[in-house]
């Protein structure tokens, strides 16, 4: 009996040799799971300067933009007072001869004088004459 617990010792168990070969799976398994989060960590840096990059690019582009654009920018400067005082007059008596004739009909339009000038949908000033009638 002796001769055989000796030999027993020398080979390993089945329920051993079962746990080192789980363990070397689990140990190769904890590996490729180290790899890969190092790998993702790498990706996502390189998104995040991408990412990065873009933004400082559009945020430059957007200021050159606003700043270089000539395109619109009479329009957005555009005040009340594009209309020049002298066409305004010329307006104004214009209207109040068409006014005084159409009063003498009995088809007067209303005014009013201290009305502000018009601003059409391309932001230029109209006048003050503004038609409420039907």
């Amino acid at each position: 009996m002796a001769a055989l617990a000796a030999t027993n010792s020398a080979i390993p168990s089945l329920q051993a040799t079962l746990t080192m070969t789980r363990l070397q799976v689990a140990r190769r398994e904890a590996y490729q799971a180290e790899s890969s989060v190092r790998q993702l960590r790498a990706d996502l840096e390189v998104a995040q300067n991408k990412s990065d990059q873009r933004q400082t690019n559009v945020r430059r582009l957007t200021d050159q933009s606003h700043q270089s654009d000539p395109t619109y920018t009479r329009q957005i400067q555009a005040k009340a007072t594009d209309v020049p005082i002298q066409a305004q007059a010329i307006v104004l008596g214009l209207y109040q001869a068409t006014n005084a004739r159409q009063a003498v009909e009995g088809n007067g339009l209303p005014s009013v004088p201290a009305a502000a000038p018009v601003i059409n949908t391309q932001g230029q000033a109209t006048g003050r004459i503004v038609n409420i009638s039907a």
